[in-house]
């Protein structure tokens, strides 16, 4: 379990893919006993695999009130359900091009270095 500030991060290996409900109610039950509350609506699951290897077991099944998502961020970083961060790169290349055309902007109206 990893926590930092009021999100939580729950990892639990594939043989013990089980558990998975029973250790949602065990932070539900931690989160009542300190007069918080788990909300299941933006709780979400990531179920990482490898896209070269064929899963004979299959995937576990889904948990009912908990929404199935491929990518998710973590620490300010995006992983993808294939241990991907092109996703990530793409956000932060995103932003870079932003801020730059934002100078670009301001430059072209003759702002000051000092300002910008």
């Amino acid at each position: 379990m990893f926590k930092y500030a009021d999100d939580t991060y729950i990892v639990i290996q594939a043989a013990n893919a089980n558990s998975r409900p029973a250790e949602l109610d065990h932070v539900d039950g931690w989160a009542q006993n300190k007069n918080l509350r788990l909300n299941r609506v933006k709780s979400s699951e990531i179920i990482f695999t490898n896209r070269k290897r064929k899963h004979a077991e299959g995937l576990p099944p889904h948990i009912s009130d908990i929404r199935s998502v491929t990518s998710i961020k973590m620490f300010d970083v995006t992983m993808t359900n294939h241990l991907s961060a092109g996703e990530n790169v793409r956000d932060v290349i995103g932003k870079c091009a932003q801020s730059l055309n934002a100078v670009k902007l301001l430059r072209h109206h003759d702002i000051s270095d000092d300002s910008l």
